[in-house]
């Protein structure tokens, strides 16, 4: 503790809490001090100093008046310093040792990188419920995005899950990419909405709506036409382009799904082009394969590529029949984005705890910023959720 304090809030004992006989008019035979450090102007912090009465009732009861929740420790930090120590590592991805120089340069208060630390820890653990709210949040969701990047954690590659809509956010890490990782972050074994994502063949293993991501086929087909110069996949391209345009035209209109005439007629033109495609490759595979003599040749990048095309037609081209389905997965790789620029500030896990900290504070962060919630406010709830009620409503 310091001598210093610039504001003293005493807290009185009005009754005995045994027989209920007011104190009011009691003396106080001592005072009890805790104080509270928080960021102050520049260069500066500011000390609050928190009082508590005790009294002895006639009855021989010796009352003390309760502190505010949170304040628990002789001398500590307050729920300000928390939330700024918190929202500049895990929303702006300052290392430990940086916040702690932030706090040392700016306000001249000796914020420790362990400190920030716990700070992080005990927000993650305040938490727990409003995780769960997110998680059946996305569970009844209508359309969902899902994606995963890989991530370093206990100097191992691990794997990052999302699963998002256009309000909540969920991130999970784990040691897994495929199923069993999906199954343990505990959303697709009942999800029964509409999935969208860029055909990770896990995904095809739940019971959803299955979309793909067109994006993907738009980089994909640029690079068919980039390597072989294949004008029937431009040709696809251009085609995938315009039926976007088409739907985004159309639902400016009031329309829920794109006109049973044009889209038959896209779905015409799209599976000649991928039957001309296929035939193209397949003439070119039996050519190398005759002029390497062998039984069989590798299929190309192509022909996998338009033959998926085919296969997954209904998949691919599920946006024009209804326009609550996105043409592409973008917004669960725009979520899963800052993912890769948190390695590149501040670097890889060094436990996997750390990692799974920072998916359930970036779950909450994420998600109450798309409710248009402010997002430092939100970590000031978060680190004086002492009780662990949830923070976030799916109503």
């Amino acid at each position: 503790m310091i001598k210093r304090q610039d504001y003293i809030e005493y807290l009185p004992v009005k009754e005995c809490n045994k027989c209920q006989a007011s104190l009011l008019d009691s003396e106080p035979v001592k005072y009890i001090e805790r104080q509270v450090f928080e960021p102050g102007r520049p260069g500066e912090f500011e000390v609050t100093a928190h009082r508590a009465e005790v009294k002895i009732c006639t009855c021989g009861c010796r009352n003390q008046a309760e502190f505010p929740e949170g304040v628990t420790a002789a001398a500590q930090y307050g729920s300000a310093t928390q939330a700024m120590a918190v929202y500049l590592n895990q929303y702006h991805f300052l290392p430990f040792k940086r916040v702690s120089e932030y706090f040392n340069t700016l306000y001249k208060m000796s914020v420790s990188a362990g400190t920030v630390a716990n700070f992080v820890a005990r927000t993650y653990e305040n938490l727990a419920s409003t995780e769960e709210v997110i998680r059946d949040a996305l569970r009844e969701s209508s359309v969902a995005g899902a994606d995963e990047t890989g991530m370093r954690a206990e100097g191992s590659l691990h794997w990052l899950h999302v699963m998002r809509d256009e309000q909540w956010t969920l991130y999970y890490l784990s040691e897994k990419r495929g199923r069993e990782a999906m199954d343990t972050m505990g959303i697709l074994l009942t999800f029964a909405g509409v999935l969208v994502h860029d055909h990770w063949k896990s995904y095809f293993a739940y019971a959803a709506t299955h979309v793909l991501c067109n994006a993907h086929h738009l980089r994909e087909l640029l690079g068919v036409v980039d390597r072989d110069s294949n004008q029937l996949a431009l040709r696809l391209m251009k085609l995938l382009r315009l039926s976007w345009h088409y739907c985004k035209g159309f639902k400016t209109i009031g329309m829920l799904q794109m006109p049973s005439v044009v889209c038959e007629r896209i779905e015409k033109i799209y599976d000649r082009l991928l039957q001309r495609a296929l035939m193209k490759e397949v003439v070119y595979m039996e050519k190398q394969r005759e002029e390497l003599k062998r039984k069989k040749v590798k299929n190309t990048k192509a022909y996998n590529l338009f033959k998926r095309l085919t296969e997954f037609k209904a998949e691919t081209l599920r946006f024009m029949s209804d326009f609550t389905i996105p043409f592409d997965n973008n917004g669960s790789e725009r979520d899963v984005r800052m993912a890769k620029l948190k390695q590149k500030i501040s670097g890889c896990f060094r436990s996997a705890d750390g990692g799974s900290m920072f998916a359930r504070i970036r779950s909450y962060l994420s998600s109450a910023r798309k409710q248009g919630m402010d997002i430092y406010q939100s970590l000031h709830r978060a680190v004086r959720n002492y009780c662990n009620m949830p923070l976030l409503s799916a109503e």
